[in-house]
């Protein structure tokens, strides 16, 4: 074995050994990374993953009708009705279709099938809504157009504004 004399680059640089050690740690990561993405990789997509393209496409056709015509919603609910309020929708259906789904508990998810009682005006009974993180989705039963928000918070009073998907 040979031993380096002390006045050595080798044992004086410490920037040579930081490098060597740099270059080292760079190596063993990237194989843990190839080890963990080997052994924990998500799941291939399932063959009926391309059914979702064409119901997103008609989701976002309908968007569009309601923001061409400016249709916004006001929603309320009171001693166990909901009321809905229509202004500038593309048509005036007999019935809407509101869901409010929960952001992190599905058993708290509500549907609302109001029926319309005068032009633009729709009532139903419905459980109470608690507060909390909900998506809200309004389509008409004529299926022209739809309403897609997202709220935080008290749902008993809202205004939904049709909004184009892909921006202003």
């Amino acid at each position: 074995m040979r031993v380096l004399p002390v006045d050595s680059p080798l044992r004086s640089n410490p920037v040579l050994w930081f490098v060597w050690l740099l270059l080292g740690g760079t190596v063993i990561a990237g194989l843990a990374t190839l080890a963990i993405a080997l052994h924990g990789a998500d799941r291939a997509l399932p063959e009926t993953f391309h059914w979702e393209g064409p119901h997103l496409d008609r989701d976002f056709a309908l968007m569009r009708a309601a923001a061409a015509h400016g249709t916004v919603v006001s929603f309320s609910r009171a001693q166990g009705e909901c009321r809905a309020r229509v202004a500038s929708a593309p048509n005036d259906p007999p019935a809407l279709s509101v869901l409010f789904a929960h952001g992190s508990d599905a058993g708290l998810d509500r549907m609302v099938y109001l029926q319309r009682v005068a032009p633009g005006d729709y009532r139903a009974a419905c459980p109470a809504i608690p507060p909390g993180r909900w998506r809200v989705a309004l389509e008409d039963s004529a299926g022209a157009w739809a309403i897609r928000e997202q709220l935080d918070g008290n749902v008993e009073q809202l205004t939904l504004r049709a909004r184009n998907p892909e921006g202003p």
